[in-house]
């Protein structure tokens, strides 16, 4: 991952939380922040998808830089995701309208832990609980993430 990916990402990161994107952190860097260190094609966010929430997403990427004054109806109606590409080279950050959990994105928000690091600005944002993570990966079913829950599993057992 190279620095201007991470800049970038920091930013994006940063400036959701200035304007109150209501996001979750989910995929690989859930996993991730639940001890389990493994690699990831992309950084995945579950996004609320209310008419407000895109508002926000909108100014956040207008502060980037993007000209973006809506997100398709495709987008909004949860039948298609975004995905935003900062370079060729660089890993996708994907924000997820439909994301696969057996809860609402409400009851997840509230079940979320938040995350804070001090860099040159603060980063702050919310990740899908360790609870809600195993779920979601049990319901996928897909191999990879039937290693994530064995690997959280132990890594908790471990911790205990």
């Amino acid at each position: 991952m190279n620095s201007l990916w991470k800049k970038q990402i920091d930013n994006f990161i940063y400036l959701a939380y200035k304007y109150e994107v209501k996001m979750l952190m989910v995929g690989g860097g859930a996993v991730n922040f639940h001890g389990y260190q493994r690699h990831s094609a992309d950084v995945d966010f579950w996004i609320e998808t209310s008419e407000n929430n895109f508002d926000k997403l909108c100014k956040v990427f207008n502060e980037m830089g993007y000209e973006i004054d809506s997100f398709p109806k495709e987008v909004k109606n949860k039948k298609k995701n975004i995905s935003v590409k900062f370079s060729p080279e660089d890993l996708n950050l994907e924000l997820i309208t439909n994301f696969s959990s057996f809860k609402t994105f409400d009851e997840a928000y509230q079940n979320s832990e938040l995350v804070e690091i001090n860099k040159s600005q603060v980063l702050k944002w919310r990740v899908l609980s360790y609870e809600d993570l195993i779920a979601s990966k049990l319901r996928s079913q897909r191999p990879k993430d039937l290693l994530d829950i064995q690997q959280l599993k132990e890594i908790k057992e471990n911790k205990n």
